[in-house]
Formats: C-alpha cells, structure tokens, sequence
C-alpha cells in the first residue's frame, strides 16, 4: 500500500522544526488537502489571524487555499510558495528550470527571489529581462509577494523553503504505518523534553534572544558601531545610514519601523543600521516588547484613572490657587430681577406672588 505523510510544521525563534501535525493518505489530491487543512485550521490554528502558509505548487493545495469561502484566504492568513528545494517536482525555481532550461536563468531566479532589498531585487530582475523577456514576463506573472523575500511584507519571516519538514517527511515515508508514527511521537517527546530545558535555562539567565537570534545580534551590534549616520528627521526617526564597507546608504525610518535593508521587516528583529540609528538618538529599541511577552495579570477588567475622567456638567472649577491680588474690596449683592431688592431671587419674589392673585 503506497503512502505520502502530509506535515504541518512550525519554525520557532531559535530557527528549529516543531512538528504540529501529520497524517497519513493514500495520495496527494484535492480531496486529501482539502481535509488535512480544513483539520490543520480547526484544531491548530483555531481563530488565530495572520498565519503564514508555506507549501509547494500543488494544484490541490492551491485549489483549497484560493478558493471562495476558504478560511486560509486573507487576512487570517497568507499563502506564500516554497521557492526553492532541491530535486522537488513543485517549488518555484524548478518549475522556472523546467520552463526554460537554463542555469544561468535558475541561478538568477534564486538570487532575485532570496534578495531582501528591494532595490537588489529590481537588479536582478532587469538582468533576467536582458537575457531572456519571456523569463521576466513569466516571473511577473505570478504575484509577488509570494515568492520574493523583498515583496513578501515580513509573513514568512525569512523562510523560503520547507528543507527541515522535507527532510523529516524523507526519514519516515519509507516506514511501515506503525513504525512511522511511532517515530514521529517519540521524535515529538524528545523535542518537548530538550526544548524546555533550553528554554528554561535562558530565562533563568535573563536572555533576551535565542542563540540563533542571539549569535545575529551580536554581529549585527560589531557592525552598527562602524556606520555613519545623518539624520533627517529627528522627531520621527528618520536617519540615512552609510554603511563604512561598500559606502552603501540605507534610509531608517524607526516611527515606521521600517528599513530599506529590508531584514527588520524580513526578520523581526533589527539589521545593524537600525541598531545604529537607536544608539544615535540614545534610544532602547526593546523597550516595548511583543504583546505575547507582557506579564500576564488576574486583572478582569480596566479601571479608569481618576485623574483622566470627564468633569461633572457646569462650569469647569478652577484649580487656581488664589492670592491677594484676587480678592475684591466689599461683596457684591445679588439683587431680585422683579423688584430688585436682595435677600431673594427672583423665583421666591413676593411681588411675583401677588401679581399672579391679581390676574383675573
């Protein structure tokens, strides 16, 4: 009985597999995606909104996902191709060599969908046009965002390919059934079991990063020192940065927290220009985590300050402390607005009284 194991797997911060889960069928269609997502969605990935999708070309994948109703459509969540892998039937850049069999051109294709800077991406795409116009035109006729790292808006968080959940589906395809999921489970235990520790231990140590992320910042942090900086708006964060190697000019803009690098949006954590601008205007960039890293409270509900509430109706009480200067010689009598007198007003007059048992 032939057999392909369907995978969903996650990538976590220190950039390792996470099995979420996986089922056995007995081809790959229409049909079988169609109830592996439609079960991904419902038992992992629930209400959350702005998950990002990574898979190959596959006709039937592609129906489940685009097609109306589909709860992968956006915005709960983003559809992105596996660009490269190699000796697979469906990823972008062997779809491209299929179409045109040419190395130079499948060289040029992975360097323009890998590029994170917009302006190296439009480089490359100029020079894949001069060599051959129907290549460009073929490029161009697939949306961009879903296979250029430049044009992708941070979803796939640098990720273009599927490599580690490949080479897991590759150790245990050829398994029995049984053998199959045992391997998988007791794969899965051991992943919880070291990760914890690890996990653990940094927290104990107060660290910020992952060592993947951790090894990035510190190199990151050696080449922000060396970077000459201007800056254009000071209030909004605004800064160029030229960089010492390569004399190359990135513009920051920390209120956008935007970079034309493109690796703080690629990556989610800042390249070294934006580390430089911070130092220069003297700021923390990881004052303000993510929301999932906030403390979490027994608190139910929010409580207005009392300082902040809206005053009663009337005139505005004056909170001015008063002086000498302020005070007036003699008090000013109110008088009677019938019969001018004081003592009362004008709703308590005794004129007003008899006038009514007058009136006929």
């Amino acid at each position: 009985m032939s057999k392909i194991v369907s995978f969903a797997m996650e990538v976590d911060g220190n950039n390792h597999i996470f099995p979420l889960v996986f089922a056995i069928v007995e081809n790959e269609s229409y049909s079988s995606w169609h109830w592996f997502l439609n079960h991904v969605k419902k038992h992992v990935v629930k209400e959350r909104e702005g998950i990002c999708l990574i898979s190959d070309r596959h006709s039937g994948i592609l129906k489940v996902v685009n097609e109306r109703g589909s709860p992968w459509l956006e915005p709960y969540s983003f559809q992105r191709y596996l660009f490269y892998f190699i000796n697979h039937f469906y990823d972008f850049v062997n779809n491209f060599h299929d179409k045109f069999h040419n190395s130079q051109l499948k060289v040029l294709a992975y360097r323009v969908g890998s590029r994170n800077q917009v302006r190296k991406f439009n480089s490359i795409i100029e020079e894949i046009g001069k060599l051959n116009v129907q290549a460009r035109q073929w490029f161009e006729e697939h949306s961009l965002c879903r296979w250029t790292l430049a044009h992708d808006c941070g979803k796939r968080y640098g990720l273009l390919t599927t490599n580690m959940s490949e080479i897991f589906n590759s150790v245990i395809v050829f398994l029995p059934i049984t053998s199959c999921v045992q391997l998988t489970f007791y794969r899965l235990v051991h992943y919880f079991d070291v990760r914890r520790l690890l996990g653990s231990t940094a927290q104990a140590k107060g660290d910020m990063f992952t060592p993947h992320v951790l090894v990035k910042q510190v190199a990151s942090m050696s080449k922000a020192t060396t970077h000459n900086l201007k800056s254009f708006n000071r209030a909004k964060g605004i800064l160029e940065v030229v960089t010492q190697k390569g004399k190359n000019v990135q513009v920051v803009d920390l209120e956008k927290k935007s970079c034309t690098y493109g690796k703080w949006e690629a990556y989610k954590y800042p390249c070294s220009h934006v580390l430089s601008a911070c130092a220069y205007l003297s700021l923390n960039i990881f004052s303000v985590p993510h929301e999932s890293y906030w403390p979490k409270t027994t608190i139910q509900g929010m409580f207005p300050i009392s300082e902040l509430k809206r005053k009663e109706k009337g005139r505005y009480r004056s909170t001015r402390l008063r002086n000498g200067m302020n005070i007036k010689e003699g008090k000013k009598n109110n008088l009677c607005g019938i019969c001018r007198q004081p003592v009362h007003y004008q709703n308590t007059c005794p004129s007003r009284s008899r006038k009514r048992s007058v009136d006929p």
